[in-house]
């Protein structure tokens, strides 16, 4: 029938579900429709928004961000939130590592949130600004999926994440004593994991010599060409070591590191390579490395139970020269 508004008849439940598909900027815009569907946006089960939706030049931008995501916390049922998508890269949001916190504490089951990439002058010396994760993220029993970029993470101590199982980290920094391996360690049934390493730190722990992804769950471990084909690790010496004896697929495209261990990879079925080993753009191979030969040949031998592999010719040049 022509011109009927089915979607208006449909149970609320059902309606907020329909709008969790869409950025919270359109889930707002229906408001407009009718009284009934004035406040619908704000019983939607989940927020995803970015600090372009607001006006940048207002000079109360920051309050006028917090006072939205406060408002659709304090109408969002405490048991209905499920996902938590919040990009905020374009300045400093103060108070915003309290909205998540607060997030995590309804339980929700994904968390996307891509930090600040301000930075500041020290000396003349540009530092990025460090947007730290709250401490109640590493203890949620909920947190299904998490995706970080540009976010710091300080030791929380206690560390158990029981439900998470996939987990994408981008530019991530690390403090004190915190670091991937034990990030890794408090998720017992991660099964995917993507890493994009930060190349500029400035925080200790990540002057660490070695990076480890150590897991008996993990499935997938993926790390994508996010610098481009020059790329090289710019902290000499770092070493990606990776023991998962559950790993299916591995996707290695950019040198991150120096240098690249494997153990264990007993289930491994795909792997991509994409890499030079860590061998700098602007020069070639040199056969008379004798550590790196060796590297590249303990690494060659443990991801050999591999079924499928695609090389890529750099890598295949890389290999061919250190025989």
């Amino acid at each position: 029938m022509p011109g009927f508004d089915r979607i208006s008849e449909l149970p609320e439940s059902l309606i907020t579900q329909i709008l969790l598909c869409l950025p919270t900027k359109d889930s707002v815009k229906t408001s407009v429709l009718s009284t009934r569907w004035k406040n619908l946006w704000l019983n939607v089960p989940g927020l995803d928004l970015t600090c372009s939706d607001f006006p940048f030049e207002d000079e109360e931008y920051e309050q006028v961000f917090i006072n939205f995501i406060d408002r659709f916390l304090e109408f969002n049922p405490e048991s209905r939130l499920q996902t938590f998508e919040v990009d905020y890269k374009r300045r400093e949001i103060r108070g915003f590592k309290d909205r998540i916190g607060t997030a995590i504490n309804r339980g929700i089951r994904l968390l996307d949130a891509v930090s600040s990439t301000m930075y500041w002058e020290e000396e003349c010396i540009m530092y990025p600004y460090l947007e730290f994760m709250p401490l109640n993220l590493f203890t949620s029993k909920t947190l299904v999926t998490l995706k970080l970029r540009d976010s710091a993470l300080n030791d929380p101590g206690l560390l158990s994440m029981p439900c998470l199982k996939f987990m994408i980290l981008r530019e991530v920094r690390w403090s004190g004593t915190m670091s991937l391996e034990k990030l890794v360690s408090g998720c017992p049934v991660l099964e995917d994991l993507t890493l994009v390493r930060t190349l500029i730190c400035h925080i200790d722990d990540d002057e660490l010599p070695v990076t480890r992804v150590r897991s008996r769950s993990l499935k997938t471990f993926y790390v994508p060409l996010a610098y481009g084909v020059g790329c090289r690790s710019r902290v000499p010496d770092k070493v990606l070591e990776i023991d998962a004896p559950g790993l299916e697929n591995m996707t290695l495209k950019e040198d991150h590191f120096d240098g690249i261990v494997v153990k264990n990879l007993t289930s491994l079925f795909m792997i991509e390579l994409n890499i030079k080993f860590a061998v700098d753009y602007r020069r070639s191979f040199d056969p008379e490395d004798l550590s790196k030969r060796n590297e590249i040949g303990d690494f060659l031998t443990g991801i050999s139970r591999a079924r499928h592999m695609i090389i890529s010719q750099k890598t295949v040049k890389v290999y061919i020269s250190s025989l």
